[in-house]
């Protein structure tokens, strides 16, 4: 799911059958006979079932029970670990649009817009003036397939002039900019994902500092144990 964005986590490349047939063994060093280092194979734990249910949570079944993930928080935790990272190095490349389109926006909005064009552009939107109240939007970011650059953008705009609790738990403008972007860039609830979609999220999502809290504050993952299923059942 190229669309989910770049990061770390086992099982990136491809769908599951792809990975049962091309890496269902993992190499690993260990020494021969005479002391040196030698490659040997070890079996690959098998990636989770996933299931999607109401077009918002992934279930998974675990060893001792099953977890489910809200999509939206877990790719929000996702999208702002990697942007971050990104204003530590060289940000975002955007994808360059076909169509650029304009957004009608008033003074103040035009104001907020200049002071944040940096790390705007890090994210990988390539924003410039447009007559006297308008901005012209030519490069985007693509976090998933599913985004919506022109409403992700009035959002945005929203949000950092106006402020929420979000913005005001913000330390500068580059961490203002991070956490809008990934609240309204994430994919939503509602939203139908494929299944190397929900693997990839899955895997990242394990893959990051905080997995387990959206940037909100609100848990990305629900556990349910064996022993409690057991016991909603009268199976004690």
């Amino acid at each position: 799911m190229g669309g989910l964005g770049s990061g770390g986590g086992a099982g990136d490349e491809g769908s599951a059958d792809d990975d049962v047939q091309v890496h269902l063994f993992r190499p690993r060093a260990a020494p021969d006979d005479d002391g040196a280092s030698e490659e040997v194979y070890m079996p690959r734990a098998p990636r989770p079932a996933l299931l999607q249910i109401h077009n918002s949570f992934i279930l998974a079944e675990t060893r001792d029970g099953i977890i489910i993930i809200d999509q939206h928080a877990a790719h929000e935790r996702v999208l702002y670990e990697r942007i971050v990272a990104g204003f530590d190095e060289d940000g975002e490349e955007g994808q360059r649009l076909l169509f650029p389109f304009t957004v009608r926006l008033s003074r103040p909005e035009l104001e907020l817009v200049e002071s944040v064009r940096r790390p705007l552009a890090r994210l990988g939107f390539e924003l410039s003036p447009f007559g006297r109240d308008a901005i012209l939007v030519q490069s985007v970011p693509g976090p998933h397939r599913h985004f919506d650059a022109e409403r992700c953008i009035r959002e945005m705009i929203h949000e950092l002039l106006h402020g929420s609790d979000l913005m005001r738990s913000a330390r500068n403008q580059n961490e203002r900019v991070a956490m809008s972007f990934a609240c309204k860039g994430a994919i939503r609830a509602g939203q139908k994902l494929a299944q190397e979609e929900m693997h990839e999220l899955f895997d990242r999502l394990f893959a990051t500092e905080l997995p387990y809290h959206d940037i909100h504050g609100r848990p990305t993952v629900v556990r349910l144990g064996l022993g409690e299923l057991r016991r909603k059942f009268g199976r004690t």
